[in-house]
């Protein structure tokens, strides 16, 4: 299959059959806080800038964002997650309420802090990044709980996203314990990684790295890549890591699937007409193609309509979710 041979007719089939999948998102939940305000003057204490603040607001971010992501285009969706029992955690949980997102699935720890990142904005520009988080381990009893609300949501379900940002959640035993039952049961599993975890991800249905975590894969060095480098990287990933598919986000280049059984390489350039702000394209990036997929999608349709996606929430500020309508109308009106 080309891109060319993608069909409209295909196109609406797959988005409409986005409210017939159930998806489970496994992973770190945070919360975005956004300081809004005005600067008008130095601080006479050091040189830098005093905020007058005028507004509050707040976003989904990590697991949670990813679950706003699949809830806004119609998937049914469970969320498995740990939050600290504070005020921040009773905040992330209103927003998911607020956004019709599960919240059943989370497992309250009596020792971590719910993960904030507190971005102080100037007029829409960043100022300074506060994060306010516990990384650990999780504890035995932590991982009995989130092991018995994964073990619940299991049976209904047609595919789970696994969205690790390091923060704890995704241990290795539990990991693990995540994978094989899932390849038992035959069913998708995607993940969004972190690079200190890249071993445990040998041979689930796709991985969505950035171009970064890509060379951290082969443990390469970091650097400028030409189509041809990046077609090398990812079969070498591919291989190390026995995955069916991969996904690269390559930022405003757009993205590079691979298909091992086709030993298929495709370029989707970016569709975004204006890169605002990237915070959360990645959650973006593997809900939607989760989405497809489990929505009777191939690898390329799914990369297709996930690049559309990506395109329209990058052109907003801050973390933000596609509608079935939106993406129904951007990826049939670039399909023609």
């Amino acid at each position: 299959m080309r891109l060319s041979d993608i069909s409209k007719t295909r196109l609406k089939s797959i988005i409409s059959n986005f409210s017939k999948t159930s998806i489970m998102v496994v992973g770190d939940s945070m919360l975005d806080e956004y300081v809004w305000g005005d600067v008008r003057r130095i601080s006479p204490e050091a040189p830098v800038p005093v905020v007058n603040v005028e507004s509050h607001s707040y976003r989904l971010g990590g697991a949670a964002n990813v679950v706003n992501n699949l809830t806004s285009i119609g998937v049914q969706t469970h969320l498995v997650s740990l939050c600290g029992n504070d005020e921040t955690g009773s905040t992330l949980k209103e927003q998911l309420k607020n956004a019709g997102c599960p919240t059943d699935g989370f497992v309250s720890s009596k020792t971590r802090k719910t993960t904030i990142k507190t971005r102080i904005m100037a007029r829409h520009q960043q100022i300074v990044r506060v994060d306010t988080e516990t990384i650990m381990e999780l504890s035995n009893e932590e991982t009995t709980l989130l092991w018995k609300r994964f073990s619940e949501c299991l049976p209904l379900v047609s595919g789970i996203i696994i969205s690790d940002y390091a923060k704890g959640v995704i241990s290795p035993a539990f990991t693990r314990k995540m994978i094989v039952e899932c390849k038992r049961r035959g069913l998708f599993v995607a993940i969004d990684p972190k690079e200190r975890h890249f071993a445990l991800y040998k041979g689930v249905s796709i991985i969505t790295p950035n171009l970064k975590e890509a060379h951290t894969v082969l443990s390469i060095p970091f650097a400028p890549c030409s189509n041809d480098d990046i077609k090398n990287i990812g079969w070498a990933i591919v291989k190390k890591l026995d995955l069916p598919s991969l996904l690269i986000t390559l930022s405003e280049r757009g993205m590079a699937l691979f298909e091992r059984a086709k030993k298929s390489f495709f370029l989707l350039p970016t569709v975004a007409q204006n890169v605002f702000d990237v915070t959360g394209a990645g959650d973006t990036v593997i809900s939607i193609y989760s989405a497809a997929i489990t929505s009777g999608a191939k690898p390329l349709e799914a990369a297709f309509i996930a690049n559309h996606a990506a395109g329209i929430t990058v052109a907003q500020l801050g973390t933000a979710c596609v509608t079935k309508d939106e993406l129904m109308k951007v990826c049939v009106q670039k399909n023609d």
